[in-house]
């Protein structure tokens, strides 16, 4: 049988034109008081209050309160410092955190003082009548969900994390004296000081303490979370298989080959499947080596060079085509199995490896880890994500991180009784959202899907019911956490095979027990000369190295592709399967979309799904990439006529399919909801014209143009709305159509919008990536390659006529 022909994917250009992005002034509605006399002395007494509750508590700095005030509606958090405070941070939708000192402070009280008297002329008294209370930040608000859930140990010396408010950028001469002046009181106190990172919108933290002084934490005012360190743990079940039976001699890849960094628990370099591949390792734990004696970051290492280990073993065939580098982050508990963080805090570690290795041309970045005590609160992206979203803009590299295991909990206990019989509510409890770093915007989060459903037990003993597994194949593993992230974002962006679990079915009132044997994935051993070649696992911290391997090989194929290229081009070849978009029942879906505007129930679980690689390295005659790679200004549009040649235009009825995937790694901020600085987004438009569709866009002649004919728009045939898949930094839709028209051209425009406080930490030119795929697969004779590439060389033509 011949395989059919396959191309290098093409790459497209934009049009020859800018356009200003329509921009509207909003006029923000005014709130209403009653008696804005009352409303004005009712905020006056809180800020008293809130002021002598605020003295009561520690303090390091000279002078200043931080307070909470309470609002309804929209606050101009730009001009708070018209009253006399200055905007730190924004807690919820209904929650900012503001700064005084003493002389603010008198300013913002004679302010309130003034407002509801005839005579008063406030600057921004909106502002004041938007505010439904002032308060303090007390030690309730300081814990994290962690403390909260588990409280604090009661005896002996733990350690803690601290984050302190934000105040300045990180070099300004009050953030030094800030923190001098705290890390004096620390020693004052007693407070053991094991490191502390400072980034502009992050001033962190590990402390050693007891539990006297743990309190003192609580109460200091210059805190603004306390929280547990990060835990991270598996335990991978054995599989035994003779070394013998491996080739005996395994190439190793070329030399040009993608450079591909695990950051783990180290790795054993001498296992026989990867030494081939090993590149260099470097242990960033102090006194220990780069090896692995968990076994976690060597099963991370096998699927990220081989993929599917499962299918490779069966064959028996392999050929590494990456180059392995080791970083070790995390090391074996002395007190069990488990990877733990170092006692310095591990944001800071993070940094120190990846910028070792990035000087070593690492691009892409495996990170399986995950804190389970930091779920997403649905505010602030904060720890190990923020540090993520940073690098990965700072060095143009890509991380593809785990979304986390979720395996049980007790307070309430969830599942309540059985893995299988509670299979899929589980999927999308508060219990089960995903942890650090998962909620990253600028990485790829992935998710896991089972493979198999038959335990060891139930594959020896077929005929006795031993175990269940809820999930089959290709449906959400039973532990795999589920999204949003910050404002909406899909979460995991994508899902791979990670495992299984069951519920044992004979013993009464065990079946929220788990049981994995027989329902993981094959990987390496990190003992293979003393236990086994191989080792099931279960688990997302396996799902993720999937689509790492699945990023290194496209980085061999396009070795100048920017990190957001390797994202939008993984996500657009993603598929939500039948078997993930039925998990959920009908009833379920429906309630889910009518309480959350209209999302989708399965993709806060599986996000755009599974990769399909059928044409994501190479483009064939039925099946065509296009790329583009460019830059935009801000408040602009950027246009891309798509080179749809008229057979696949073609008004006969048969399915066409298109897909668009946007990616950008926008600068990010902890003290805001939106996080980002920078927004970008795209419409699939069609339209007889450039000129047509430029006119629409055009800020000058809007209100004169009619809206275009945009039947793309339509919920029948397109996959994710603009709505949702705009919240995200990398964003994809999926338009299926069956009838078309070749009076009409069609086009991708991509748009950028900055927030206004997002301006001066953006780009003049914000680099983004643009992938689209179009496939004909009903027509036998297709030559759509062909015909796609002659008209590129048209397009091309025309322009250096232009020219």
């Amino acid at each position: 049988m011949n395989m059919p022909e396959s191309y290098q994917h093409l790459r497209i250009e934009r049009e020859p034109l800018r356009n200003d992005r329509r921009t509207k002034k909003i006029k923000l509605p005014r709130l209403e008081r009653a008696n804005m006399r009352a409303h004005g002395q009712h905020l006056l007494s809180g800020l008293d209050r809130a002021v002598q509750q605020a003295k009561q508590q520690v303090s390091t700095a000279t002078e200043g309160y931080v307070l909470k005030l309470k609002y309804s509606g929209n606050l101009d958090f730009t001009h708070l410092i018209k009253h006399g405070v200055e905007f730190i941070s924004q807690e919820d939708r209904q929650l900012c955190v503001v700064f005084g000192d003493e002389k603010g402070l008198a300013t913002f009280a004679e302010h309130l003082q003034r407002l509801g008297l005839d005579d008063a002329e406030l600057t921004y008294k909106q502002i004041l009548e938007a505010l439904d209370g002032i308060d303090n930040w007390t030690s309730e608000d300081r814990k994290s969900w962690a403390i909260s859930q588990k409280g604090l140990p009661a005896e002996g010396a733990f350690s803690l994390d601290l984050e302190l408010w934000p105040v300045k950028v990180s070099h300004h001469p009050e953030r030094r004296v800030l923190y001098e002046n705290f890390e004096q009181w620390m020693k004052d106190s007693g407070i053991k000081q094991l490191d502390r990172i400072n980034r502009d919108s992050l001033l962190m933290y590990r402390v050693e303490v007891t539990p006297t002084q743990a309190e003192m934490l609580l109460n200091h005012r210059d805190i603004r979370l306390v929280d547990l360190p990060p835990e991270s743990g598996i335990s991978p079940v054995l599989l035994m298989r003779d070394i013998n039976e491996l080739p005996k001699q395994i190439s190793s890849p070329a030399k040009s080959a993608a450079r591909v960094c695990i950051l783990d628990s180290g790795i054993n370099t001498n296992h026989p499947l990867l030494k081939p591949a090993i590149a260099e390792s470097k242990s960033f734990i102090p006194d220990q080596d780069e090896f692995d004696d968990v076994g976690h970051g060597t099963a991370v290492a096998g699927i990220a060079l081989y993929g599917d280990i499962e299918a490779c073993n069966a064959g028996n065939y392999w050929q590494p085509n990456l180059w392995i580098y080791n970083g070790k982050v995390l090391f074996k508990n002395p007190n069990g199995d488990d990877a733990i963080f170092r006692e310095e805090t591990f944001e800071k570690t993070v940094v120190e490896a990846v910028e070792y290795f990035v000087e070593l041309g690492c691009r892409i970045f495996n990170m399986s880890i995950g804190n389970a005590t930091a779920p997403y609160d649905g505010k602030h992206i904060r720890g190990i994500a923020y540090i993520l979203d940073m690098l990965a803009r700072e060095h143009d590299v890509l991380f593809i991180v785990s979304a986390g295991n979720f395996m049980g909990c007790g307070d309430p206990p969830v599942p309540l009784n059985s893995w299988r019989d509670e299979y899929p509510d589980y999927l999308i409890d508060d219990a089960s959202v995903i942890i650090d770093p998962a909620p990253a915007l600028n990485t790829l989060t992935v998710g896991s899907i089972a493979r198999h459903a038959a335990t060891l037990d139930g594959q020896r003993y077929p005929e006795e019911i031993s175990q269940l597994a809820p999930a089959t194949e290709a449906q959400p593993s039973p532990f795999t956490r589920h999204g949003p992230s910050v404002r909406g974002a899909l979460k995991p962006e994508l899902v791979a095979l990670g495992g299984n679990l069951a519920s044992p079915m004979r013993a009464e009132g065990d079946e929220w027990r788990p049981h994995t044997r027989g329902l993981g994935v094959l990987t390496c051993h990190h003992q293979p000369y003393e236990r086994s070649i191989f080792a099931e696992v279960n688990g997302t911290s396996f799902a993720a190295p999937y689509i790492t391997h699945l990023a290194g090989r496209l980085l061999n194929e396009y070795p100048e592709a920017s990190a957001n290229m390797l994202r939008a081009m993984l996500v657009n070849h993603a598929d939500l399967s039948a078997e993930s978009s039925s998990t959920f029942s009908a009833e379920a879906i429906k309630s889910y979309a009518k309480a959350n505007n209209h999302r989708e129930l399965a993709r806060e679980v599986v996000g755009y799904g599974q990769v399909d690689e059928d044409v994501l390295y190479r483009s064939s005659e039925e099946a065509v990439v296009l790329m583009a790679e460019d830059g935009i200004e801000n408040d602009s549009h950027i246009f891309y006529e798509l080179p749809l040649p008229k057979e696949f235009l073609r008004s006969k009825r048969a399915l066409r399919e298109l897909r668009v995937t946007l990616a950008y790694t926008p600068s990010v901020r902890t003290t805001r909801l939106d996080y980002r600085a920078t927004r970008m987004s795209f419409n699939l438009i069609k339209g007889t014209s450039l000129e047509d569709v430029e006119r629409h866009f055009n800020k000058e002649t809007q209100d004169q143009e009619k809206r275009l004919n945009d039947s793309v728009k339509t919920k029948a045939n397109r996959a994710i709305s603009s709505e949702v898949r705009s919240k995200g930094t990398v964003q994809s839709s999926i338009w299926s159509m069956r009838q078309l028209s070749p009076r009409y051209k069609w086009f991708v425009v991509v748009t950028r919008q900055d927030n206004d406080w997002g301006k001066e930490m953006s780009a003049e030119i914000e680099p983004y990536a643009l992938v689209v795929t179009l496939t004909d697969r009903e027509n036998e004779q297709a030559q759509l390659y062909t015909q796609i590439r002659e008209r590129i060389q048209e397009q091309e033509r025309i322009r250096a006529r232009i020219k």
